[in-house]
């Protein structure tokens, strides 16, 4: 994940969000969304072999691992993946080979340090290398583009003679470079020629490996040299139109001339030879089709070429082997051409490229989220009537989706966590999503759910304001913060960096004030624009400053922490009296914090108190307002009748501190809540024993206030007094399977429960919910 850390410097954010001084702003879960959340836990417990006892801590979403073997391996900075001979192979500081039957990781080259000395002719598990694609050859030995080695190195899978060396199974031998940048030596011994960027390899049908050498900038930023494809002959003979000698190495598409062409501004010939043509300052896929030509994806120059390993006819034209042609794309970047010729179509930065059993041609129009088919012949393929030589897309709609996978596996940022109607689990992601984790398997959100996997049902993974009016999926956030539930079913969002609050429907009908179609998304408060305007009028006329959390009451009304405005507003849904004020149905008001400096205010009128930045609202059983006041490292109550809560006497309307003294840090568990330091509590919520859950989040715990004397969450409590329930003050990530209070977590954003007692948490920094037990 891109990011950056919050000014607490303790955990990152998504490029263009605001953050604040002294912490990043996070939503509080919604107590009215609470009811009986994740029916699909002890399933997954059981999977995992951990009991549910009474204060131990488990993850339910988010992670890497979860059972199986290559699962449980951690691998770093993957490059290429490629499968060959039932394996798949996997890039990264060394080569993996993960079994497709057994689900077995191996490691059958490098040490896993990256560049280092190279170990050459010893056994290959010793040799340092910096691996990009692999694959394996005819004789099965497996060979490497190692990548800041600039070489293509060899494995050999038996004793012998191979590319011209004598050589001992299991070792390693470099076969092709000599570990200087540079594109020299064409016509001699691949040994002795300098390549650049090599990052794939591969094995065409007469042996020859083909190499990617990409042209990409070398690290630190340096220029790379032109992007090229050669050959190491793995024999005498005439390949790609030149005469080649057996363990020799020839460009046979690129022009390796520097400056013009060889930078990438040449032009893209077509028709001509390939070894004159100029392409784009980074490649992306060389492939092999069927019939052994080069598959050219040229990112940079928007287009797909070919270059024949023999002369005939292919993509419905006459080709020359050692020439290059465009098959897809017309070098400009965009999207157009579907169901027409493909070579006049637009594509945008195709990575890769491949052909199918049919022999058309499959791209990933990557910028543009869509792959495509070039036909091969007319026909009908992927469920569409084709014509030979045309384009069309088969998969996807021009956004970035996030696929269903089991919860445990998937990564994620979660943000705010709620639970809908149907006990499934909402998160909040600050990867551009609102998913869900279902709970049993069924159909929500128009989806066909597995229970206990992942789906995206509203966002498109990309950041900004689009998509109102339209379907969920096609929007885009500026960020998902706090997340809630109506009555009717109805998701809301609190998109902080877009200043408004959004609303998914779930059923088509009216709801706040506007007509709503099942699955689409709409504005219900908030202008765009940042700041503070518009009480007393249409919500959506009203101006918000970085909303961060948003709940629902018992009469509908929505409720906001507009966090930089330090108030709490609220979107009437009925023409009523609420919170002492006559509202309109539609309108949006304040009903806690007021301009200016000053005292809190507390025990007096909550519209008359001075908040500081509010990360979100909540509400208690009872119907009272909970506020975390960040800076202030307090969690307030405004009362909505007058009475006893929290073993203090209330007046309706007014605000009380009912947890934290005014001062950021971490003191005072197993004595008064209102006498101990919070350090940045960033949500609270009421569990159904009344007793409230506090994420202190830059102290890396939660914290319950007692609402009665007795045993909560594996603690002995007191009323009116405060404890740790989880984390140990570390920020990391350790301890699940036992007690909650020993475990490590970091950055704990926001807090449910569920109907069995049991707490789940945004875990933001480890990327994980996870689970208390009651």
């Amino acid at each position: 994940m891109t990011g950056y850390p919050s000014k607490s410097g303790r955990y990152p954010s998504k490029p263009g969000r605001r953050v604040h001084a002294c912490l990043r702003l996070a939503p509080l879960a919604t107590a009215a969304a609470v009811t009986a959340v994740l029916a699909a836990v002890p399933a997954q417990a059981e999977a995992s072999a951990i009991p549910h006892t009474a204060g131990t801590i488990t993850t339910v979403a988010g992670g890497v691992g979860g059972p199986g073997l290559a699962t449980t391996v951690s691998i770093s900075f993957p490059c290429y993946v490629s499968y060959t001979g039932g394996k798949l192979y996997i890039g990264d500081e060394s080569v993996r080979a993960v079994s497709t039957t057994t689900d077995q990781l191996t490691t059958p080259a490098g040490t896993g340090l990256g560049h280092g000395p190279l170990g050459d002719r010893k056994p290959a598990t010793k040799a340092r290398i910096d691996a990009c694609g692999a694959t394996v050859d005819h004789s099965g030995n497996l060979v490497i583009a190692d990548r800041s080695d600039t070489r293509v190195r060899v494995v050999a899978a038996s004793t012998g003679t191979f590319y011209g060396q004598s050589m001992t199974a299991g070792d390693i031998y470099t076969v092709a470079g000599i570990g200087t940048r540079g594109l020299s030596g064409d016509g001699g011994p691949a040994t002795a020629a300098e390549l650049d960027q090599v990052l794939d390899v591969q094995v065409d049908a007469a042996g020859n490996l083909v190499v990617t050498d990409s042209g990409r900038p070398a690290f630190g930023g340096k220029p790379g040299f032109p992007a090229v494809v050669r050959v190491v002959a793995a024999s005498s003979g005439t390949f790609y139109g030149q005469s080649m000698t057996a363990g020799d190495i020839y460009t046979v598409a690129g022009a390796t001339t520097l400056g013009g062409p060889a930078a990438g501004r040449g032009p893209a010939i077509t028709g001509g030879l390939a070894t004159k043509a100029a392409f784009g300052p980074a490649l992306g896929d060389v492939r092999l089709d069927s019939s052994g030509n080069l598959l050219i994806a040229d990112a940079s120059k928007n287009n797909v070429r070919v270059v024949p390993v023999a002369s005939g006819t292919f993509y419905g034209r006459a080709m020359k082997a050692g020439n290059v042609y465009t098959v897809a794309g017309n070098g400009t970047a965009g999207f157009s051409g579907d169901r027409g010729p493909a070579a006049a179509a637009s594509l945008n930065d195709p990575q890769s490229v491949t052909a199918d059993g049919h022999g058309n041609l499959v791209i990933s129009d990557s910028g543009n989220s869509r792959i495509r088919v070039v036909a091969v012949a007319s026909g009908t393929f992927y469920r569409k009537s084709m014509t030979a030589g045309d384009i069309y897309t088969v998969a996807g709609e021009g956004k970035v989706s996030a696929r269903p996978v089991p919860a445990l596996r998937a990564q994620i940022g979660p943000e705010g966590v709620a639970e809908d109607q149907s006990g499934n689990l909402l998160i909040t992601d600050n990867e551009g999503y609102l998913r869900v984790l279902a709970s049993s398997s069924g159909t929500f959100y128009g989806q066909s759910m597995t229970a206990g996997d992942l789906y995206a049902i509203a966002g498109n993974g990309n950041f900004g304001f689009s998509g109102d009016g339209g379907p969920a999926t096609e929007a885009e956030f500026g960020f998902a913060a706090g997340v809630a539930v109506d009555s009717a079913g109805n998701v809301l969002v609190a998109d902080e960096n877009n200043e408004r609050v959004r609303v998914i429907a779930v059923h088509t009908g009216t709801s706040y004030g506007q007509a709503m179609t099942a699955g689409d998304i709409y504005t219900i408060a908030g202008d765009g624009d940042s700041g503070f305007s518009g009480d007393g009028g249409p919500a959506t006329s009203a101006s918000l400053s970085l909303p961060q959390g948003v709940a629902v009451d018992a009469a509908g009304n929505v409720l906001i922490a507009d966090s930089e405005a330090s108030r709490v507003r609220v979107v009437a849904e009925h023409t009523g009296t609420f919170y002492g004020q006559a509202m309109t149905a539609g309108h949006i008001y304040t009903i806690a914090g007021t301009s200016g400096s000053g005292s809190l205010g507390l025990g007096g009128p909550a519209i008359s108190a001075h908040l500081s930045e509010l990360n979100g609202v909540a509400l208690d059983a009872a119907g009272n307002v909970l506020i975390g006041d960040t800076l202030q490292g307090r969690i307030l109550v405004v009362a909505k009748a007058s009475g006893t809560f929290y073993g203090q006497s209330m007046t309706a309307g007014d605000i009380y501190d009912v947890a934290g003294n005014g001062t950021n840090g971490f003191f005072g568990d197993g004595g008064p809540a209102t006498a101990a330091e919070l350090e940045f509590p960033d949500g609270a919520v009421a569990d159904a024993a009344g007793n409230l859950l506090i994420a202190d989040t830059d102290g890396s715990r939660v914290r319950v206030v007692a609402a009665s004397t007795g045993t909560f969450y594996g603690v002995p409590m007191t009323a009116g007094d405060i404890y740790t329930i989880a984390g140990n003050g570390a920020c990391s990530f350790a301890g699940d399977g036992g007690p909650a209070v020993k475990a490590a977590i970091c950055g704990p954003v926001s807090l449910t429960t569920d109907a069995a007692g049991d707490v789940l948490i945004a875990d933001a920094v480890n990327a994980r919910v996870r689970m208390i037990s009651g």
